[in-house]
């Protein structure tokens, strides 16, 4: 009689979700966003989520590069879930102006949420990982980010008498200086006990913040 063969039952994945997954990404994207990247070693995120096992990090996410990249992708889909919804909203009624796709490309940024604490830390994060490691960057993010195509296209469009070139360095500078400000914003509210503030969490600043986007473009 022949044996049967033996059913090798492999194991499920690890659920992305988990509690301790988690963890170890906020402790992560707050390490990094403070202290930058090639400065934070994996054993030190081990440490700050609190996590007994060393070697924590490789076995729920691999390499710190796939670490960085989870990360990133976290708060580019919420980003940019928050844009395709506002920009499905201003293109119902025809072509929008230049304030209304402002609008739409900053308010998400503004409203991040996410399980991970991207709140907290998101903005200081990429504009370290841009600086230390902008082809990671640039290799992960974009295919993530179908609503900033929106907002470039529009942006073009709106500005067309414009030669290309210029309205690329100005789309350049405008990203920047947002960036500039939401990290600052960020970093502002990080520090507060009740994560208020007396001038970032004004209305005024944020319509400030479209406005000077908008300046920017149509200088």
């Amino acid at each position: 009689m022949l044996a049967r063969p033996m059913t090798v039952t492999k194991s499920p994945p690890l659920p992305r979700g988990g509690a301790t997954r988690n963890e170890l990404k906020r402790a992560a994207r707050r390490l990094f966003a403070e202290r930058g990247i090639a400065a934070v070693g994996m054993r030190e995120v081990v440490e700050a989520a609190g996590q007994r096992n060393a070697a924590a990090v490789h076995y729920y996410f691999g390499s710190k590069d796939d670490l960085l990249r989870e990360l990133l992708i976290d708060g580019a889909d919420l980003i940019d879930a928050g844009r395709r919804a506002l920009f499905d909203l201003a293109e119902a009624g025809g072509p929008p102006d230049l304030r209304t796709v402002v609008r739409a490309n900053v308010m998400p940024c503004i409203e991040l949420a996410g399980d991970t604490g991207e709140r907290e830390t998101y903005f200081r994060f990429i504009v370290n990982v841009q600086n230390e490691r902008r082809a990671l960057f640039r290799d992960t993010v974009p295919e993530h980010s179908p609503g900033y195509a929106r907002y470039i296209a529009h942006v073009q469009r709106l500005l067309a008498p414009l030669p290309p070139a210029i309205v690329n360095q100005r789309l350049l500078f405008a990203g920047l200086s947002l960036q500039t400000l939401l990290a600052a914003r960020e970093a502002a509210l990080d520090r507060s006990d009740t994560g208020d503030h007396h001038f970032w969490s004004r209305p005024e600043a944020l319509e400030g913040m479209i406005e000077a986007v908008e300046a920017i473009l149509t200088s």
